[in-house]
């Protein structure tokens, strides 16, 4: 099998030959580089010897690469690569502050390690006419430079099974929380509902219209689209399963079936959501979301075992390997044993692609990185070796990292 089919197989619930492995084919499956103190990045290509890589650029919010080195997709035996909207730079600020208008004005600022929003520009928002009156950006200012030469390039020349993202697919839900405030956004739900709709509304116009120019370009190209909705704290949902249902589900769903319009029929929806998701897990398969991820094991309710004996016959797995305490903390002969355990849990049947359970954060030594990978990579033919000790996250947790 080649990597394209071999993603496709797991995808569909079949057992191709081997687990298939993503390392930068999705969200939440990257690395960090947080410059001056949090270069893992640059780290790992000292560690494999990369002395000639391009100099590494960085995103304008989560200070995430945005030009890997291909080399390290393929030494760590990545099935899954991406492609992206070419979106307008933010614009610094005197102060070292950023500000994104065709993120419709989200402001960001270096919060310890990491670039993140601050200073939410719809935090005083409360009317239609404030709505109305606020500096939307230009949805059609055209982010394709380059993007239909790399869709096509990696559909035609690669056996990649090419992935599809753009920020914008989390308009409304997750953006809302990054431009109003988490607190007001939680806070407009429950307390001025028809407010929150009309602005979800809005954002949701904005979004399609992105949507409309980058997945109409490429769709034909891509394997899958990665649309975020970051769900789940470590203990569960946001909100109540009931709140998910009245005030998210709708626009997740209605994201889905613009997108989808776009794409081939085989193609994957998938969906990045941090934490906890247990409870909204069947709505997702409702609304056509085909493969989870990233699948944080220590969260409430996230167990392998768990999630693969309730849904695994109904969705797909992206990711899994724990990044808050196995990657970082543990022994190269740890981390090895982890992906063992997780994909022994896992991989039966097929349903799952091997990832880290996040993005692979700056305290994490390259060794370990590799080693995972590695591991995978050895551990991950089928058929899968039986399981003998402690399940996956038992396993961690024992560790006491």
């Amino acid at each position: 099998m080649n990597s394209r089919e071999r993603v496709y197989a797991a995808a569909n619930h079949r057992e191709p030959d081997r687990v298939p492995i993503c390392f930068g084919g999705g969200s939440g499956t990257f690395i960090t580089e947080c410059p001056p103190d949090g270069k893992v990045c640059s780290q790992l290509y000292e560690y494999m010897g990369l002395t000639d890589a391009e100099p590494i650029q960085i995103s304008d919010v989560f200070t995430q690469p945005t030009n890997i080195d291909q080399r390290v997709v393929q030494r760590l035996h990545s099935d899954m690569n991406t492609v992206a909207c070419n979106a307008p730079r933010a614009v610094i600020e005197p102060d070292g502050s950023k500000t994104w208008p065709w993120f419709c004005g989200m402001r960001i600022r270096k919060i310890g390690l990491y670039d993140e929003p601050f200073d939410f520009p719809m935090r005083h928002m409360t009317t239609k006419q404030d709505i109305d009156n606020y500096p939307w950006p230009d949805p059609s200012v055209d982010i394709m430079d380059g993007v239909v030469e790399r869709a096509k390039y990696l559909h035609e020349e690669t056996d990649y099974f090419v992935v599809g993202r753009c920020i914008s697919t989390m308009l409304p839900f997750l953006g809302y929380a990054l431009l109003s405030g988490m607190d007001k956004w939680l806070m407009d739900m429950k307390l001025d509902p028809e407010f929150y709709h009309q602005l979800s509304r809005k954002l949701l116009e904005i979004g399609t219209a992105v949507h409309e120019q980058l997945f109409s370009g490429i769709g034909q190209y891509l394997d899958g689209v990665n649309i975020h909705d970051d769900l789940g704290t470590q203990t569960g949902l946001f909100m109540s399963p009931d709140d998910y249902v009245k005030f998210v589900k709708p626009y997740t769903a209605e994201i889905i079936r613009n997108i989808r319009k776009h794409l081939r029929p085989e193609a994957k929806i998938i969906l990045h959501s941090c934490g906890s998701v247990y409870d909204a897990i069947p709505d997702l398969i409702e609304i056509g979301v085909d493969v989870l991820n990233p699948i944080q094991p220590l969260a409430r309710n996230m167990e392998p075992w768990r999630l693969k004996k309730e849904f695994g016959d109904e969705i797909a797995f992206l990711g899994g390997l724990d990044i808050q305490k196995l990657l970082p903390r543990g022994t190269v002969e740890q981390v090895r044993e982890g992906a063992k355990k997780l994909i022994q849990e896992y991989a039966r049947g097929g349903g799952f692609i091997f990832a880290t359970s996040h993005n692979i954060e700056p305290d994490t030594p390259p060794e370990n990185i590799v080693a995972a990978f590695d591991a995978a990579y050895e551990y991950g033919r089928y058929p899968i070796s039986g399981q003998s000790g402690d399940n996956y996250v038992d396993f961690i947790k024992k560790l006491n990292l």
